[in-house]
């Protein structure tokens, strides 16, 4: 049986950027490591999420290991205030699309630095 724990693998340009642009929209380090000369970060959404993220330098992996690196995963997240999120993110000064009304939820979207499109949906 799978745990309540995932980790969601991004390849990335520049881990400390990366892990930067996180970290201001409320994420936190969980672990830091060194392999073979490239930076790898482990971030959560809090202190006791079970969902984190691990970034990978992209250009590393491409030369290691380039079937595994692939686009950016699909990634939806909710949150309970929309409206915080949206002007944190706005706050960023990433690339944001705009907050709409999706039958009962509102929904935005915003990339990371590397360009990857993440949504994010109101709880209902």
């Amino acid at each position: 049986m799978f745990s309540n724990t995932m980790q969601f693998m991004l390849y990335v340009t520049n881990v400390e950027q990366a892990a930067v642009f996180w970290q201001s929209l409320g994420c936190i380090e969980v672990s830091r490591q060194e392999m073979e000369g490239t930076t790898i970060i482990e971030l959560a959404l809090n202190q006791t999420s079970g969902v984190h993220f691990v970034l990978y330098d992209r250009e590393f992996f491409e030369q290691h290991s380039p079937e595994v690196v692939t686009s950016a995963p699909s990634i939806m997240f909710t949150t309970e205030d929309i409206d915080a999120l949206y002007q944190s993110v706005l706050d960023s000064e990433v690339a944001v699309g705009d907050l709409i009304q999706l039958e009962n939820q509102l929904v935005f979207n915003f990339a990371d630095p590397d360009g990857n499109y993440f949504a994010v949906t109101s709880m209902s």
